[in-house]
């Protein structure tokens, strides 16, 4: 009995371990769910079926499913660009570094990147603060774009790996809402 308790922990250890250095959401929702199956079955071994049946109904069954729902009803990137060149706005010839950088980001999601400059963001008045997912501005100082997002948002972790790579680009995760 002693060696399957060892071998699950041993696997779960494991899990976490592809969970955490994971890159895609899919195969981190899949590796969460079959951790949360062998936490429940160490629940069990160790006289806790209560606890064991509601870890198996929670961690391997809702949450997971909650976060599919989550990831999966996300269709649109809406930016609000506030500067004033071309770095983030598309060109004629799609030239600008910046806008490549967030085409290849929502391409990596498969998302439609929807930019608006800042005047057109102001009329329109569909746009909630809720509905922006980020917003650039040039920091005076530095002369950096800086990128800022919800903090809450998850696609935020990997926009910021990927700007670790761009000498220009900031990223700036926020709580609540996004405001200049």
């Amino acid at each position: 009995m002693a060696t399957i308790e060892t071998l699950l922990q041993f696997l779960l250890i494991i899990t976490t371990l592809v969970i955490i250095f994971s890159k895609n959401n899919l195969k981190i929702i899949i590796f969460f769910s079959a951790s949360s199956l062998i936490t429940a079955s160490l629940y069990f071994f160790n006289k806790a079926p209560d606890v064991a049946l509601a870890e198996v109904a929670i961690g391997s069954a809702i949450t997971p499913l909650i976060f599919l729902m989550a990831i999966t009803r996300q269709k649109d990137f809406v930016v609000i660009n506030r500067t004033e060149d071309d770095f983030f706005n598309k060109s004629l010839s799609r030239t600008g570094d910046g806008y490549q950088f967030l085409e290849k980001f929502t391409e990596h999601y498969q998302l439609k990147l929807s930019i608006y400059n800042k005047k057109l963001a102001n009329g329109i008045g569909v746009l909630r603060s809720g509905d922006v997912d980020l917003t650039i501005q040039m920091c005076p100082s530095t002369k950096k774009y800086l990128l800022k997002g919800k903090e809450s948002n998850i696609l935020m972790n990997k926009l910021e790996q990927m700007a670790l790579e761009e000498p220009l680009i900031e990223i700036l995760k926020v709580r609540g809402e996004i405001s200049d």
